[in-house]
């Protein structure tokens, strides 16, 4: 199948591919060797708008189509596949069926961690993550 980008798309998957090498590309191998939880790449992601990217905007998303995440995921799983995972998740995981399947107050409950804290099993995004491996 011949796809062709739309400018905006060139732009988004341009933007997702310079945040990907520049940021991700020279921590994979140690994050794969340490199976350690990126949390910098997570805020990183947030930073540039691809946390919660498909979210509609009435929640504080950006609203964009899932081929568009395509487009960033493909980006961030070329060069770290954790961080790939991750994005694969925050735009077409469970937060996809709760968009799309659940009330008005599970939808903002669903979308707010998104927007809000680096550390998901923080409330604080002041707080210092946890980078232990379980035992």
């Amino acid at each position: 199948m011949d796809m062709k980008l739309s400018p905006e798309q060139m732009k988004l998957r341009s933007a997702a591919r310079e945040l990907a090498e520049t940021e991700f590309a020279p921590k994979a191998a140690e994050i794969d060797r340490t199976e350690a939880y990126p949390f910098d790449n997570v805020a990183a992601l947030k930073a540039a708008g691809f946390m919660g990217y498909t979210i509609p905007t009435a929640y504080g998303g950006r609203g964009g189509s899932y081929f568009e995440a395509a487009l960033i995921i493909e980006e961030m799983a070329r060069v770290c596949g954790a961080t790939g995972r991750i994005t694969v998740e925050a735009n077409m995981g469970a937060i996809s069926a709760v968009m799309q399947y659940g009330t008005e107050k599970q939808k903002r409950l669903g979308a707010d961690p998104f927007f809000r804290a680096t550390n998901p099993r923080s409330a604080s995004p002041n707080r210092k993550p946890d980078r232990r491996r379980p035992r």
